[in-house]
């Protein structure tokens, strides 16, 4: 089963400490770091395709059955900063960091990054002002594996002899 929240705080926590921003889920409730002293750039995050399925397999284990799967989900970044040009950067970094500089600690964590899109100008107007926004799309491949318990057929009676334990 895919634990989203373990994949968030995975996230959270490597990207607070390799490029020292916060890294929130905006549409969940998280309040905007920017809202705070000193806080001018931050990450929001967004499992727009959280499950996209891939051809499975199945393997007996004795007592279980396992079905395990390497699903893809695609995870929207998004870079928010008071400057245009901090929001850029900052977004080329992350980017960076999600196709290259990440990639051993992503993997220790099974999450495998299958692609990233080209980085773009989610800007918008805001009453009176504009919120920067500059951001890319990353997919990710995870395992997603499920676990079932088999019965065990010890013994079966076939014509009139009992064949097992």
């Amino acid at each position: 089963m895919i634990d989203y929240n373990k994949i968030k705080e995975t996230l959270r926590a490597v990207i607070w400490n390799d490029l020292g921003c916060f890294f929130v889920d905006l549409e969940n409730g998280d309040p905007r770091p920017d809202n705070q002293d000193d806080i001018d750039t931050f990450i929001s995050h967004k499992f727009t395709s959280p499950y996209i399925p891939q051809k499975g397999y199945e393997a007996n284990n004795a007592d279980d059955l396992n079905y395990v799967t390497h699903p893809t989900m695609t995870l929207s970044l998004t870079v928010y900063s008071s400057s245009k040009g901090d929001a850029l950067n900052k977004a080329h970094q992350l980017k960076q960091w999600f196709a290259f500089h990440g990639y051993e600690y992503l993997k220790e964590n099974e999450l495998i990054i299958v692609s990233t899109s080209a980085i773009q100008d989610r800007t918008t107007f805001l009453e009176t002002r504009y919120d920067n926004r500059v951001g890319f799309d990353a997919t990710i491949r995870v395992v997603d594996q499920e676990v079932r318990e088999i019965d065990l057929i010890s013994k079966v009676d076939l014509n009139k002899e009992q064949i097992g334990e």
